[in-house]
């Protein structure tokens, strides 16, 4: 089971990076975020209609109405978990944006599992904390060798961890039980179509002339961030919050690499070392 385990985390992590990195291209071209997800949570929604036409859909008094509520929140917050990442990228490099948000993430859900879920933590994560420290200080550079806009940094830092301790934890607790997932997605995409619907319907007419490549480009996004969401439930339901969110932290080395490649986003001497900290601290939390 565990190897089972373990190739499901793997392809949620490859997944979940690939999706980072199409965000980045999205913002990198500077589309209408309000459009773009729009565009995106459509085609989620219709993938979940067609999941839950092939397997069982069950009843809304099954499910619940606590977790249907959470599912409703959830699919609330898809919405802005696209928002955030699309509009974070167009202020911050790929590596410093990613690297940030997945280790700060990564502490506080190591402690929801330890407070809620009863992991538990051994000197290997402690020897992984002071390396992630570490490697956060050899982030920030002074504001005369650098462009970002250091509120913006900081405001869509917070928001996106906020987004991402949210989700999974939510994640952890509905996956509990497996044979309800295609009924949990369908409210879940149905609640982030409304959202981005409310506001993203007034940008349709303007973004009409990028309809053919923001559609082209959701319709390959969407196919790995569906498979990310399902397998998620299977991985969080066979292992533990903080060790299976742990590995998926190495996601950022994609759109990290691919953004290198593709943009030719330099990486300095001291964000190279930062990286293999990063790399370091990570190990010590697998």
């Amino acid at each position: 089971m565990q190897e089972y385990w373990l190739a499901l985390t793997l392809l949620v992590t490859l997944s979940i990076g690939i999706v980072a990195f199409i965000n980045k291209i999205f913002a990198q071209r500077k589309y209408n975020v309000e459009f773009s997800t729009l565009i995106l949570y459509s085609i989620m929604l219709c993938i979940s209609i067609l999941l839950a036409f092939f397997q069982w859909f069950v009843s809304l008094r099954e499910i619940g109405y606590l977790n249907i509520l959470l599912c409703i929140l959830w699919g609330i917050q898809f919405y802005w978990y696209s928002f955030v990442m699309m509009n974070a990228l167009r202020y911050l490099p790929t590596s410093t944006y990613f690297i940030s948000v997945r280790l700060s993430s990564s502490f506080i859900l190591l402690f929801i599992g330890i407070l809620f879920f009863g992991d538990v933590i051994t000197s290997r994560e402690v020897l992984g904390f002071i390396l992630w420290v570490f490697a956060m200080s050899l982030l920030f550079e002074k504001q005369g060798h650098t462009n970002l806009d250091i509120k913006k940094w900081i405001f869509f830092l917070i928001l996106w961890i906020i987004c991402l301790v949210f989700w999974h934890t939510i994640t952890k607790l509905l996956s509990l039980e497996l044979h309800h997932v295609p009924t949990l997605l369908l409210i879940a995409f149905s609640s982030a179509f409304i959202t981005a619907g409310i506001f993203g319907y007034k940008h349709i007419k303007l973004n009409k002339k990028y309809m053919k490549e923001i559609f082209t480009m959701n319709i390959f996004q969407s196919v790995f961030f569906f498979i990310y969401f399902y397998f998620l439930f299977q991985v969080y339901n066979m292992w533990d919050l903080w060790i299976s969110y742990k590995i998926q932290s190495y996601s950022p080395f994609i759109p990290i690499i691919l953004a290198a490649i593709v943009y030719r986003e330099k990486i300095s001497v001291s964000k190279s070392i930062w990286i293999m900290f990063t790399a370091l601290s990570l190990y010590f939390f697998t």
